[in-house]
């Protein structure tokens, strides 16, 4: 379908998340029938019947596809108390004769959904993949799809800023982060302390049990990484292999991850600056670009640049935080041609004639469940080390040093979201302990979203894991090169560790 570029502009809005995640966009819609358990005790050898169970029907939009919900507890800690549901799909291998057995699927986020992966699995999984495991995936606790976090208050508001400049912006960006989080709990009640990572994998380990399966295999991709690991430390007997596509190391500090993540994002910056000069697809090609880029920040910073329908005009704010996001592939892939450095180039082409809707945020009327539960997500997971506007000062400063481009841009700068949230952080970052899993590891050298030292420093958390290198540009490898689908395949299907691996570009 041919759009406007308005439209297409409106469209792009639209798709803003806190973190990427979102490759193809498809509705799902379950049918009716009775519930059914999936667990069936004599598959698995002295296991007793599962407590949970699946109400089980065909997806309408893919009937070869199994899509149900699953009751689980809100706090595991109290599991004959109140439960939640979430939404989980099964596909069927192809090739039921040479079944490997079941792959728990995660593509990241925090947050992204899996069942619409799962849905549409022809588009997103290799044929091998498809034919040699039963596919899972699951929409975490409180996403749509599963029982979701509801809040009165937008997360984004046309005057807040991210980069305060001045204590009173600080004051309001603190103040408005404390309303958020209070109408998150105010309508959502107790769930919203409840959807950490840990609580997640316990999630699919109740999934698991249903399905009456003695282990999985893990395909965990960004933040799936994390998921992935930390059900591998929970149920290590449980876990068959993992494969952990662009790792996510959640043991730092929060000052310290996004030091690293600044300077990834910058690095990916320049190397997009670089390509420009020679390559046909970049509409800025023969220019400057970097210097261009930042004429046009600067300027957007002294006179935002109006786009119709949008919550505010365009700054230059604006500009560097959708800059990263556009920065993820190198190349077009399942996220569309836009979400690329080619896509990144006409944006700001555009906006240098004055047409800045590729960085706008969208109308006040574009409803943010989704981001407040992501960010609900987020505040669960990571522990701010902004209290004051002295340190916001500081960090502030850090960004212009190390990343004098994107002035600090990255998606770990959302935690800002989270100085003054008022709900403790019930998974703050810790070292992992895994052991007796085969894991592979599979990162770019030129990662701009999870620095590739840290794939290193996951690797040092999990025993006897191997390492793939990529040694080419973007975020993840599963989906855009052949070389990592190939060895991730291979992996899941024997796990061995193999020689210190690499992928070429």
């Amino acid at each position: 379908m041919t759009r406007t570029r308005t439209q297409q502009g409106s469209d792009r809005a639209h798709r803003r998340r806190l973190h990427t995640g979102a490759l193809i966009a498809m509705v799902l819609v379950a049918g009716s029938a009775p519930a059914v358990s999936l667990a069936d005790p004599s598959r698995v050898a002295g296991t007793h019947p599962s407590q949970f169970s699946v109400h089980w029907a065909p997806c309408s939009e893919a009937p070869s596809a199994q899509c149900g919900s699953l009751k689980v507890p809100l706090d595991w800690s109290a599991p004959k108390g109140k439960h939640i549901t979430v939404a989980v799909a099964r596909r069927p291998a192809d090739d039921r004769d040479r079944r490997v057995g079941t792959l728990f699927f995660n593509p990241g986020g925090p947050g992204d959904g899996a069942v619409r992966y799962v849905v549409g699995a022809e588009h997103i999984f290799s044929t091998t993949l498809l034919a040699r495991f039963d596919i899972v995936g699951m929409d975490p606790r409180g996403m749509v799809g599963s029982t979701p976090i509801t809040c009165s208050k937008p997360v984004l508001t046309a005057e807040l800023t991210l980069f305060p400049r001045t204590r009173e912006e600080f004051r309001q960006l603190r103040r408005h982060n404390r309303v958020v989080a209070q109408s998150c709990l105010q309508a959502t009640g107790p769930l919203i302390e409840h959807v950490d990572t840990v609580s997640v994998a316990r999630d699919h380990e109740a999934a698991r049990a249903a399905m009456g399966v003695e282990q999985v295999s893990w395909l965990g991709i960004s933040y799936g990484s994390q998921l992935a690991a930390n059900y591998a430390e929970l149920f290590p007997r449980r876990t068959r292999a993992m494969v952990l596509d662009s790792a996510l190391e959640h043991s730092l500090p929060e000052n310290q991850q996004v030091a690293d993540e600044m300077m990834a994002a910058e690095t990916s910056f320049n190397r997009f600056a670089a390509w420009c000069d020679t390559a046909p697809t970049c509409a800025l090609r023969g220019q400057d670009v970097a210097a261009v880029y930042d004429r046009l920040v600067a300027g957007a910073d002294q006179h935002p640049i109006p786009v119709d329908g949008a919550l505010r005009p365009v700054t230059g704010e604006d500009i560097r935080m959708r800059t990263i996001q556009l920065l993820t592939w190198k190349e077009p892939g399942l996220a569309g041609p836009d979400v690329s450095w080619a896509g990144l180039s006409r944006g700001l082409a555009l906006a240098l004639d004055g047409d800045a809707s590729w960085f706008a945020w969208p109308p006040a009327e574009y409803v943010q469940d989704e981001l407040a539960a992501r960010l609900a997500i987020g505040c669960m997971e990571y522990v701010p080390q902004v209290n004051n506007w002295a340190e916001m000062q500081q960090r502030i400063q850090m960004g212009r040093q190390l990343a004098p481009h994107l002035q600090g841009a990255a998606e770990v700068w959302q935690v800002n979201r989270c100085i003054g949230w008022p709900i403790p952080a019930a998974n703050p970052p810790r070292l992992l302990h895994v052991r007796g899993v085969a894991t592979l590891i599979v990162h770019s050298v030129y990662d701009p979203s999870d620095p590739y030292k840290w794939a290193h420093g996951l690797a040092a958390q999990i025993h006897g894991s191997a390492m793939l290198t990529r040694t080419g540009d973007g975020h993840t490898s599963y989906h855009v090169s052949d070389c990592a689908r190939a060895a991730t395949d291979q992996y899941l299907i024997r796990p061995q560790a193999p020689a210190d691996r690499i992928c070429e570009g």
